[in-house]
């Protein structure tokens, strides 16, 4: 009976062990979330990007709220500015980030204008301190703006030197245009190829489903005429 009763205790013990360091260094977020930047690298998983992969040690995530809430046929779109995150990351652990769900367009600007949320290692059960900062609000078009620069300027770590200021940068005349551009170039083939599609049948159904596509059907259905045109004949063209 002892030998019965160790080698189940021998089994229970290399199972948890296995499923601890199953969950390499990880962390996900919520759907409403976009990771932005990991250590002032663009996270580019094109709207996949509710986990990634870390390494042991300290690192800074960037990220923020971004949640789209339909209402009848009408689409509106909540962003908190950009979170910056600064986080010790142990061996094996699983971090996920808790956040409230949010449902209406009221909690949707209340949370926007000052998101909080918790850090929870599922590995060891345990809540993780991290330090967080937000970026100022700037006015103009949002999605136009150089994160990276302000999250460097943030940590006094900005490449720029003290000569002349560079030009600013020059926004579409039609801000609808640009925004179609703008998720385009932020979009993988797949998601370029389903737009393209709807673009010819607005009745086709897309297999993919991410922020990208949802930002450039917004945006397209938003465009006049004009805008549309000129955004067709840029993929032609593109």
């Amino acid at each position: 009976m002892w030998k019965n009763k160790w080698l189940t205790y021998l089994s229970l013990t290399l199972s948890t062990f296995t499923t601890l360091s199953a969950y390499g260094e990880t962390l996900e977020v919520p759907r409403w979330f976009e990771i932005m930047y990991v250590d002032q690298q663009e996270a580019k998983q094109f709207g996949n990007d509710f986990d990634v992969s870390l390494t042991p040690g300290q690192h800074q995530i960037v990220l923020r709220f971004n949640k789209i809430l339909r209402t009848g046929g009408d689409s509106e779109v909540f962003q908190s500015e950009p979170i910056v995150m600064d986080v010790e990351v142990t061996q094996g652990a699983y971090l996920q980030l808790k956040a409230p769900y949010i449902s209406t367009s009221r909690q949707a600007e209340e949370y926007a204008a000052a998101p909080t949320f918790t850090l929870h290692d599922e590995a060891s059960g345990r809540e993780v301190s991290f330090q967080k900062r937000v970026l100022k609000e700037k006015s103009g078009l949002q999605n136009l703006r150089d994160y990276l620069v302000e999250v460097k300027q943030l940590n006094g770590t900005s490449d720029e030197s003290n000569g002349p200021s560079a030009a600013p940068v020059r926004m579409e005349t039609n801000p609808a245009l640009g925004m179609l551009k703008f998720w385009y170039n932020r979009s993988d083939s797949a998601t370029r190829k389903a737009m393209r599609i709807w673009i010819a049948d607005s009745q086709y159904q897309a297999d993919v489903s991410n922020i990208q596509l949802e930002m450039m059907l917004l945006w397209y259905k938003k465009a006049d005429d004009g805008a549309r045109k000129a955004f067709q004949v840029w993929l032609v063209n593109e």
